[in-house]
């Protein structure tokens, strides 16, 4: 009799050892969102003045000769490029996959009216190189005798890791070689618009 109810003692222990009861599991989740704007951003600006997000200033001096005509178009090149990257590379990036850049060159002019055989206007062509992230673009030409700017929609961003926005200018001219140069202080600029695109 012993020996049978230590055998069923013994059986029932095992049996609920052996069956636990089952865990019940909740779960939760928590669902994150976010979301970043089309927007540019300029990492190096240059030298921006008046508000501008970059920029720079180029000082071409005297642009007459000794004789009252323009300076060589080869001088003025090399005046111009001694601005060195301070004030004319730039680096923007952009969170967009693809890139609108345009440029627009004004001539370089003085207020003193001009009369047949002299000049107030330099005239010259504006030349943007743009690094993008995958491909090397040919760079963006925009003359300053042209109406309107020239734009391109790139389908790539900015390259980020270098200055991407690189100006030089060329063919610097008067109306006439033989025109003689007015007296007075001369301006132009190069605006430069770097907008993001789907």
């Amino acid at each position: 009799m012993n020996k049978v109810l230590l055998t069923a003692l013994a059986a029932a222990s095992a049996l609920a050892i052996a069956s636990p009861a089952a865990a019940q599991t909740a779960t939760g989740v928590v669902n994150i969102t976010g979301n970043v704007d089309s927007k540019c951003i300029v990492i190096a600006p240059g030298t921006p003045t008046g508000g501008n997000a970059f920029g720079g200033t180029v000082s071409l001096g005297n642009l007459a000769q000794a004789n009252g005509t323009l300076e060589s178009t080869a001088t003025l090149e090399s005046r111009f490029a001694a601005a060195g990257a301070a004030n004319l590379e730039y680096r923007v990036v952009c969170t967009a996959a693809s890139t609108k850049i345009s440029v627009d060159a004004d001539p370089i002019t003085t207020a003193a009216a001009s009369t047949t055989g002299y000049s107030n206007t330099v005239q010259y062509q504006a030349n943007v190189a743009v690094l993008l992230a995958n491909s090397t673009p040919t760079p963006l030409v925009n003359d300053s005798l042209a109406v309107a700017a020239t734009e391109t929609t790139y389908p790539d961003r900015l390259k980020a890791s270098v200055n991407n926005i690189i100006v030089t200018a060329s063919n610097f001219r008067s109306a006439a070689a033989t025109d003689v140069m007015l007296a007075g202080a001369y301006t132009g600029k190069i605006t430069i618009i770097v907008t993001p695109t789907a």
